[in-house]
């Protein structure tokens, strides 16, 4: 291994992960889209080693469904791509049933 490419994996390790979250727009094997409360949307590439959580189950990345709400923990790569590590899906807040008087 080189020294420079040594140096990049070190400086790689220690840049913490960003999190994102928003609805998903659209989702693929390699790709999702989600769009955050702003209102911007935001593309993450998925690969082998990203994982895809729906509570405390790993799940593949083909069961997260449009309009699924989401937090990715992500790594920008060079300098350009962002990548998703970890996928997790939130579960929606339970709705207070109406009181009916």
């Amino acid at each position: 291994m080189s020294v420079a490419a040594l140096l990049v994996s070190i400086l790689a390790a220690q840049v913490p992960l960003a999190i994102f979250s928003g609805t998903i727009h659209g989702v693929s094997k390699k790709q999702i889209t989600i769009e955050s409360a702003e209102g911007n949307l935001l593309d993450f590439d998925i690969n082998r080693k990203t994982k895809v959580m729906r509570g405390k189950t790993e799940i593949k990345p083909e069961e997260l469904m449009s309009g699924d709400i989401v937090a990715i923990q992500a790594r920008r790569e060079m300098l350009k791509f962002l990548i998703a590590v970890v996928i997790t899906v939130q579960t929606p807040p339970a709705t207070q049933p109406k009181d009916s008087r």
